[in-house]
């Protein structure tokens, strides 16, 4: 899961206290590098310890990764042109919905390419929900596989229990 916290820090700007239950890709490529992924995150909180943390949370997900330019500029600047980003609620859960395309999947989402197959590596304590990947487990790391012939790469993650009481939700916070 570490590389796929990274991933998301890169894609949403994620700050450290900002949790979620899981994220799913789908990857649609368009060359052996090339194409665009659907990123969707579940249950966005905070596990923020005092109130400026939790102000600064709320800040940075509702001003900067939902509405400004910086966040478009930011990413554009790591390889990803973002097509839409979205927040919503789904049964009193904040999600995010995040398109982009990019020209090189090595560069944005941990992905490897090897000819013939595109991997991802994970920590061994990652719970993976879901793929159209084939899963193999070492004693070091999990690792999903996908051969070169797929064109849609997917894969589901379970981050965090976010019905944690020491969790608050930012689903109250959100505005249309």
């Amino acid at each position: 899961m570490k590389n796929i916290l990274f991933a998301l820090i890169a894609i949403f700007g994620l700050n450290g206290c900002i949790v979620f239950k899981s994220v799913s890709y789908e990857i649609s490529l368009s060359g052996d590098i090339s194409g665009n992924s659907l990123v969707i995150i579940e249950d966005i909180s905070s596990d923020a310890q005092n109130e400026e943390d939790f102000n600064n949370d709320i800040q940075f997900v509702f001003d900067y990764a939902q509405v400004s330019s910086q966040f478009i500029d930011d990413m554009n600047n790591e390889g990803k042109k973002i097509i839409s980003r979205k927040l919503f609620i789904q049964d009193g859960k904040l999600n995010a919905l995040v398109s982009y395309e990019f020209d090189d999947i090595t560069l944005i989402e941990s992905i490897y390419f090897e000819d013939p197959y595109y991997y991802l590596n994970l920590a061994p304590e990652d719970s993976i929900i879901s793929t159209n990947g084939q899963i193999f487990s070492y004693d070091d790391f999990k690792r999903i596989v996908w051969d070169k012939s797929m064109k849609t790469l997917n894969f589901h993650i379970f981050s965090e229990n976010t019905d944690n009481p020491n969790i608050k939700s930012l689903a109250p916070f959100y505005k249309k």
